[in-house]
Parts: structure tokens; C-alpha cells; sequence
């Protein structure tokens, strides 16, 4: 979308450009590495519009910088300015090593540095002041879209028709009150809340390197877009929901890698109130169905395994059934 104007910005920002590696596209942004002249390799980032962006950039870049000051490697800015694009923004930012995979390439090694990633980074953030968005907030008016979707008695109708599959819309009352819940209890801080594959770069190992297993480590985390305040089990939640679709390996495994080996041993992190883990996933997991039924057609899902997955556990938590 941006390749066009990544010269013209890159003067502006005075980079003397040698070459332009391929875009790598995330949720909200645009990603351009450049190799400058005097070796130098920086990511050109554009953000996408959307009414709250500034801050969202604002936020992540303050996240990111306070993680960093703490000695962990997250994608920082190299240059302080961030350039308008007309209704959207641009910034450049230092370059990190490294490359994502695919869940389904994870092994126990991949799951478990995860794990321990995220235990040190809310480790890091526990004392940067809380003044950005809250979790609690942006869960409650995504409930509150999702209610007003999945009640609909057109989506009903297709869901049953059309996936042999119904969901009982009290869920999200449920929901609701899981959220409200959490707003009461102690421990909030400022949270990832986006660390799936695509914002975790892994490289081969080397002794300087600080989550390493073997001969497999994570070179960075990027993308704090999603970086809001609300209590760590949220994130872990969201990050578990991801691995339980994706990831090829038993349930109890996956729990095992990422919390006891990852998070709790590597990490040295307990999980306040656990007790919500599994409703916090619960309600992820529905957020997926809800993305997948939003933006794919739904005579195509059947051959998604992504979502035949994400039904399948939904169906073990007893959150969706099957027609009948």
C-alpha cells in the first residue's frame, strides 16, 4: 500500500537508502527494512488509519522504550520524530534480527521461550505508570459488538444452516461480568496483548542472546500496538487461545511449555488470579469465531482448519453446539 511514497519519506527523515527490503504487513501497520548507505538496517514503519492510532503509537512506543531501558530486546525508535501521511503516520524505527515461523513450526523449545518472553516483559513493565487505555474498556465494547452480531437472527439463521453449529447468546453476559470483575482486582499494568507469531522473531542462538534454549532463541518482540492496561492473566489468556488453535500438540503440553516451563520456571512469575485463565481464553477463543464469520465467507470455513479448530475447543468448553 506504501511502497509507492517509502523513498519520498525516507528523504524526509534524511535515511540515505541503498536498498528496500520486501513489506512485512501486521495489524496496524506496514513494515519496509532499509539498508542505508553507510550499512545501517532501519524499519520504516506506516501505520494504518484509524481514529485512535496516535495513540495506540504513542502508547506502544512508550511500552517499548520503558521494556527496553530494562535490557529486553523489543523494536525501539531510532529516529524520536513520527512524520503525518495524510490521515495516517510513519516512523522509523531500529531494526531487529530475526524472523517469525509458523505455529505450526513451534516445538516444545519455541513454546516454552514464549512463555518466559512474556513472563519478563510484564516483569518490566510493572512499574511504568498506568495512563493509557484500559483493557476492561476495549473488552467491554467487544463483547458488546460481538453480542449484537452473534444475536442476530440472520447470523443465528447461517450459523445453523449454513455451519450446523448455535451458540447461546448469554455467554456474553457472562462476559460482561467477567470483565467488570476484573476491574476490581489488584495487579493491573501495561500488557502485550498481541504476542502471537507474527510479533515474535526468533534466530539461531548466541551466547549474548537473553531467551535462549539450545540452539533456538527469540531475537525480539515488535508490535506493541495492542498495548493496554489490564491484569497479566489476560495476556497470557490471549497468547494461550492462539497456541491451543494453532499449535499441533496436546493441550496439556502447551500449558505445561508456555506457564510451567516458560512463564513460571524461566521467567520466575507466578500467575495472579489464575482462577480466570481459562474464562479469559474462553472469551478469545470466541473472538476468533467472531473474526473468522466477519471476514470469511462462511461456505468457505468448513475447509478452514483454523476454524474447524477454534469450534472444536469452543465445543469442549461447552460454549457452542453442534446443530442437531
Amino acid at each position: 500500500m506504501f511502497a509507492r511514497i517509502v523513498p519520498d519519506v525516507a528523504v524526509k527523515y534524511g535515511l540515505a537508502v541503498a536498498r528496500v527490503g520486501g513489506v512485512q504487513k501486521g495489524y496496524r501497520n506496514e513494515s519496509y527494512p532499509l539498508t542505508l548507505a553507510n550499512g545501517v538496517t532501519v524499519n520504516l514503519i506506516f501505520y494504518k488509519r484509524e481514529p485512535s492510532i496516535l495513540r495506540r503509537i504513542t502508547t506502544a512506543d512508550r511500552v517499548a522504550a520503558h521494556a527496553a531501558q530494562a535490557g529486553l530486546p523489543v523494536r525501539t525508535r531510532y529516529d524520536s520524530r513520527l512524520l503525518k501521511i495524510g490521515n495516517g503516520y510513519a516512523g522509523v524505527y531500529k531494526y531487529l534480527p530475526g524472523q517469525t515461523i509458523s505455529w505450526e513450526a513451534y516445538t516444545k523449545r519455541h513454546i516454552k521461550l514464549v512463555g518466559w518472553a512474556m513472563a519478563d516483559l510484564h516483569q518490566s513493565l510493572q512499574d511504568l505508570p498506568s495512563d493509557g487505555s484500559l483493557l476492561a474498556n476495549e473488552l467491554h465494547e467487544l463483547i458488546g459488538r460481538m453480542q449484537q452480531y452473534f444475536t442476530a437472527p440472520n447470523v443465528r439463521a447461517a450459523m445453523a444452516y449454513k455451519l450446523g453449529v448455535t451458540l447461546d447468546p448469554q455467554m456474553f453476559d457472562g462476559f460482561l461480568q467477567l470483565v467488570e470483575h476484573s476491574r476490581k482486582l489488584a495487579g493491573r499494568q501495561y500488557l502485550h496483548m498481541d504476542m502471537v507469531r507474527g510479533n515474535v522473531l526468533f534466530a539461531e542462538a548466541l551466547p549474548d542472546m537473553r531467551w535462549h534454549i539450545d540452539d533456538v532463541s527469540i531475537s525480539g518482540l515488535i508490535d506493541f500496538e495492542k498495548a493496554a492496561i489490564g491484569l497479566p492473566v489476560c495476556d497470557v489468556a490471549r497468547t494461550l487461545a492462539f497456541l491451543l488453535v494453532d499449535c499441533p500438540k496436546p493441550a496439556d503440553k502447551i500449558y505445561k511449555y508456555f506457564i510451567d516451563s516458560g512463564y513460571r520456571k524461566r521467567g520466575g512469575q507466578g500467575i495472579a488470579h489464575v482462577e480466570l485463565l481459562s474464562h479469559f481464553i474462553r472469551l478469545f477463543l470466541v473472538h476468533d469465531l467472531y473474526k473468522f464469520l466477519r471476514h470469511t465467507p462462511y461456505e468457505s470455513l468448513r475447509d478452514n482448519y483454523h476454524y474447524s479448530r477454534t469450534c472444536q475447543l469452543l465445543k469442549d468448553y461447552g460454549m457452542i453446539s453442534s446443530k442437531i
